[in-house]
């Protein structure tokens, strides 16, 4: 074998050693979607986490503007840090695709939809809420969050930003 060869095939295995672990944890259209996401707008993360055969999601992290604003608090005016605003259970699409159907609820004015719940292909979540008809809808893709929240629900400076 010549020594070019050798050297390509050898930084081919490395290449395929060191990407294996992320291939690995790729998405797949059945996975659940547990774990933490930032909200499309950027303003919270949410832990979903399984509940029974179900998936619960709660408020984990909230972005305020200057660090010593108070916590957003629900329509109940109780604070909105580990409310659960996710309540779906597994069901199956016509392409025989895990979908989690449930309800969403907005903790700032207390309104609950319908809710369809899914990972796409580079693993972001799709959030469909709807009244009565899907198609009247509106879908949110949330982002994994990798970011730090701190104790007291408040995410870490710039945590959105470093995001991802």
């Amino acid at each position: 074998m010549s020594r070019g060869l050798a050297l390509t095939t050898r930084l081919l295995i490395a290449s395929l050693w060191l990407l294996a672990p992320l291939l690995a944890t790729a998405a797949t259209p059945n996975q659940a979607p547990i774990g933490r996401w930032i909200t499309a707008n950027g303003q919270a993360v949410v832990q979903i986490s399984p509940c029974g055969a179900d998936l619960c999601g709660q408020i984990v992290g909230i972005a305020l503007a200057h660090p010593g604003d108070p916590m957003p608090t629900n329509w109940q005016g109780q604070p909105q840090c580990g409310e659960t605003i996710i309540n779906t259970a597994p069901s199956t699409d016509s392409s025989g695709k895990t979908v989690w159907k449930g309800s969403v609820l907005d903790p700032r004015n207390g309104n609950v939809y319908q809710a369809n719940i899914k990972l796409d292909a580079a693993n972001h979540l799709e959030l469909h809420g709807y009244l009565v008809v899907p198609l009247l809808g509106q879908t949110q893709t949330w982002t994994p969050f990798a970011g730090r929240t701190l104790a007291d629900c408040h995410l870490a400076a710039n945590a959105t930003s470093d995001n991802g």
